[in-house]
């Protein structure tokens, strides 16, 4: 009887799930019929084009959550479901932005991604499942009004060891300069990350950049003891000076100066671009002429023998 019950539960929570889902924009040539697979501890919600990818999905899964919950100590509460999404265009209409790959709602434990068919065994899928479920097991123990969005990006970009929901994941080649010289101050971060491609990207960067500072500074145990006082209700400023003794505003000059000092040399180039260019031109200018002249030198010198 209760076997029956949890099942009846987990079957009405799928089907509020899917009429939310209905709810948002999918229509057109991404319209199609949902199909649902599900284990214990996981239900996805996909199309024919990604049956394959649930499948991997739910064998996945487990391991994931398995690693996560032991990097950060915590025991995932929800039962999250996944929704798969084949068309690129309705994926798009429902993130809101052509930038991602894949978002969660952790306000209902869900994790939307867009999966090529021929992504089913794929690392990339691997590393954003991960990526989404953090969010999901953050948000399990943390008010959503006390995580900053830089805070809640960085760690789950650094147990994925991936941007994960970024859609190009090569990212930007000036990104180090922008990040070194450019900054967006992370207090600019703590809602929202800019929709400008290069400005998002950026905020993405610096989120992962931050965290893998404080572990690197303060070890693993001083991110979860900032998590830890999160958790019990505190504001990000009374976190970190809880847990680290140091206030938010020195933390963050300290970071950029460490950013500052390993990129010095890009800051001077990108700042003085130009003038190098010039230079570069007018060396090259003097090395034509001289080539040229040997030339017309090697010419006579022919013309005279013959």
């Amino acid at each position: 009887m209760a076997k029956r019950l949890t099942a009846l539960i987990n079957w009405a929570a799928i089907l509020g799930i899917l009429a939310t889902l209905f709810l948002l924009p999918h229509h057109g040539a991404g319209a199609t019929d949902h199909l649902v697979l599900e284990n214990d501890g996981l239900a996805v919600i996909f199309e024919e084009a990604t049956k394959t990818t649930a499948g991997h999905v739910v064998e996945i899964y487990p391991k994931i959550r398995e690693d996560l919950e032991d990097l950060l100590g915590w025991k995932l509460r929800s039962r999250p479901v996944v929704r798969l999404v084949a068309n690129r265009d309705t994926f798009a209409q429902m993130s809101g932005s052509p930038h991602f790959s894949a978002f969660a709602v952790p306000q209902r434990s869900l994790m939307v991604m867009f999966v090529a068919p021929a992504a089913a065994g794929s690392l990339t899928l691997s590393e954003t499942l991960k990526h989404e479920l953090c969010h999901l097991l953050l948000h399990d123990y943390i008010q959503d009004s006390l995580l900053p969005k830089w805070l809640d990006e960085g760690v789950c970009q650094w147990v994925s060891g991936s941007l994960g929901e970024i859609l190009s994941g090569g990212g930007f080649p000036d990104t180090e300069i922008a990040l070194a010289a450019r900054p967006i101050p992370l207090r600019r971060l703590t809602y929202s990350f800019p929709r400008d491609r290069d400005l998002l990207f950026l905020a993405y960067e610096e989120s992962r950049r931050f965290v893998e500072y404080l572990t690197a500074t303060y070890g693993r145990q001083g991110l979860l003891a900032i998590l830890k006082h999160l958790r019990e209700g505190e504001d990000i400023d009374r976190a970190i000076s809880g847990a680290l003794s140091r206030s938010f505003e020195a933390l963050e000059r300290e970071w950029l100066d460490s950013v500052r000092r390993q990129y010095v040399w890009l800051i001077w180039a990108s700042r003085h671009l130009y003038d190098i260019l010039f230079v570069i031109a007018a060396i090259l200018t003097v090395v034509a002429f001289i080539s040229l002249v040997i030339r017309r030198k090697r010419y006579r010198e022919e013309e005279d023998e013959e």
